[in-house]
């Protein structure tokens, strides 16, 4: 009974072994977090790549791409696993998803030295046109992942990406950011089990496999490899209370990836609140009204630390972690001719091509759970 009171309040869920039900793909439209119902453990995390017109709010103004949906953190996988990814797209009229799919963890040696850089897809949505006439759309899509045709039985991370493209009629333009390449990402940690050879040991006897669960917003130069929120620590499967200090949270840009010094887009702005909902209309008017939640730090550069949160000052139950890293473009810069990273490839403004500038944000979310005791209120 206290196994099933505690998946209750996790909202994670277990079904017997020999059932082959899952939930209905459709309830993630309504409650995407509800994580009950799958054959293991499964965790509420979502991917964001926004972007912003220079002179605009981040908050209020940006377009969205969400991928995200219950995730099997830190499980056990073999075989074909079933994933419902919720796609939405906000204030974001000009594009479509066109593919969503997973891709299999890189391969390594024992050094760490990733031994196959290429993209290799082991389920996907095939070809899809989901676009969006309103302010907000959602979507479900239904995938089965073929976890064997990893390469590699070891500790380590599941990716979960998104193509996107121009609707239909929609001309570039890149003062409106139309045009760029948005691919949003979402990695995190699993175990894979299916009698293909082991990770190789590495050197080093107290070496642990340090998987972080990563939102990327990978586009175009000059933002490529830059703007990712990066979650060191373990997420949270439990229910938390007191104070929750979190390891080594990073916002990720070109200075720590390709030791680019000085960066050409630096993270500019890191972010991190409560139960935000960036959503929200007037309903009167149709303006914007986001609500930002509790915020927990708010800086203008990229970090490497560690934040301790007060779980006291929120109420029991489910709350959202939302952690947004900001790179921002200023107007009329210009470049380095050629890509940094890449001796002697240019871009689409090399030979002085002033950039249009902009803002362009990756997104980390998660749910966790709070249980604090409840102060007594006898007055006797």
């Amino acid at each position: 009974m206290a196994v099933l009171l505690l998946a209750a309040l996790l909202g994670i869920g277990f079904l017997r072994a020999d059932s082959q039900t899952l939930p209905d793909p459709q309830r993630m439209l309504t409650q995407p977090q509800n994580c009950t119902g799958w054959p293991e453990p499964r965790f509420w995390i979502e991917a964001q790549l926004w972007w912003t017109d220079v002179g605009q709010n981040v908050s209020s103004d940006s377009r969205h791409f969400h991928i995200g949906g219950c995730m099997p953190y830190n499980q056990t996988l073999s075989g074909k696993v079933t994933f419902d990814i919720l796609a939405q797209l906000h204030n974001n009229q000009d594009h479509i998803f066109k593919e969503i799919y997973f891709l299999a963890p890189l391969p390594s040696n024992a050094t760490g030295i990733v031994l196959d850089t290429s993209n290799h897809k082991i389920g996907t949505t095939g070809p899809i046109k989901f676009g969006c006439s309103q302010l907000t759309c959602m979507n479900v899509y239904r995938i089965e992942v073929d976890t064997s045709l990893i390469s590699q039985d070891c500790t380590s991370a599941l990716r979960l990406r998104a193509e996107t493209a121009l609707a239909d009629g929609v001309q570039p333009n890149l003062d409106v950011g139309n045009g760029y390449v948005y691919a949003p990402e979402l990695s995190f940690k699993v175990h894979i089990s299916n009698g293909n050879p082991a990770c190789p040991v590495r050197y080093s006897p107290d070496y642990v496999p340090e998987v972080p669960t990563i939102a990327a917003g990978f586009n175009d130069f000059p933002w490529s490899y830059t703007r990712l929120s990066v979650f060191k620590d373990a997420l949270p499967t439990k229910p938390l209370s007191g104070n929750w200090t979190i390891r080594q949270l990073m916002s990720f840009d070109q200075r720590l990836f390709n030791r680019v010094s000085p960066p050409v887009a630096p993270v500019t702005r890191s972010f991190v609140t409560l139960n935000p909902k960036f959503h929200v209309v007037d309903p009167a008017t149709g303006i914007a009204m986001p609500i930002l939640g509790s915020i927990q730090l708010d800086v203008d550069d990229m970090i490497y630390r560690n934040l301790v949160i007060d779980t006291t000052k929120l109420p029991n139950g489910r709350s959202i972690f939302f952690f947004r890293s900001d790179a921002f473009v200023e107007p009329g810069t210009i470049l380095p001719d050629t890509i940094p990273w890449l001796p002697g490839v240019n871009h689409t403004f090399s030979g002085g091509k002033p950039h249009p500038g902009g803002t362009s944000s990756a997104v980390l979310a998660f749910a966790f759970f709070v249980n604090n005791p409840i102060p007594s209120t006898s007055t006797s």
